[in-house]
């Protein structure tokens, strides 16, 4: 019976909160126990510009690759706290982006390189996974905009810092 109640509880709480992505055009999934984003979510908001979306504190496994599709207008996504390991190749795609936070992840090994595509990325958080090889020069390069990235609590070497020291527009955290 308590769990019925809870489930139903967390839709209600969906539902509430697309309702009032309407309005805002902020979209806030955070905090719902998500272990997956349902399409529901992306019917109740067809045809309704978002331009924040938040999935911050759920048990989500898997970057929603609808997201890219359903929400491209979108400038800032939060998706802190998960236990997503991969972003998939649509992320790519989504060229208004503009402030991502994927810290408090399970991103491992080589920076994702599908964030490289992200040219317009001005923020970029990747703090608390288990990244440990990142190409300093192609952020340079790909990421001409980018003017902060965190990286502190990941498993980088250490003489990174001396790297780092040498950025002019790119505000650095280890």
């Amino acid at each position: 019976m308590s769990l019925t109640l809870s489930a139903g509880r967390g839709v209600t709480q969906v539902v509430e909160r697309c309702e009032a992505a309407k309005e805002g055009g902020f979209l806030d999934l955070s905090s719902c126990q998500l272990m997956y984003i349902a399409d529901a979510v992306y019917l109740l908001l067809k045809g309704y510009t978002i331009s924040k979306v938040s999935i911050a504190d759920n048990t989500l496994k898997k970057f929603p690759r609808k997201f890219v599709e359903k929400f491209p207008e979108a400038t800032i996504l939060n998706m802190e706290q998960n236990e997503i390991s991969e972003l998939p190749e649509e992320v790519g795609n989504w060229k208004s982006i503009k402030g991502l936070n994927a810290s408090k992840n399970k991103l491992s090994g080589k920076f994702p390189e599908i964030l490289y595509s992200l040219e317009n990325l001005i923020y970029l958080d990747l703090s608390d996974n288990e990244i440990s090889e990142i190409d300093f020069g192609k952020i340079q390069t790909s990421l001409p905009k980018l003017v902060q990235l965190n990286l502190s609590n990941n498993s980088l070497p250490e003489d990174l810092k001396d790297i780092v020291k040498s950025f002019e527009k790119l505000k650095v955290l280890l």
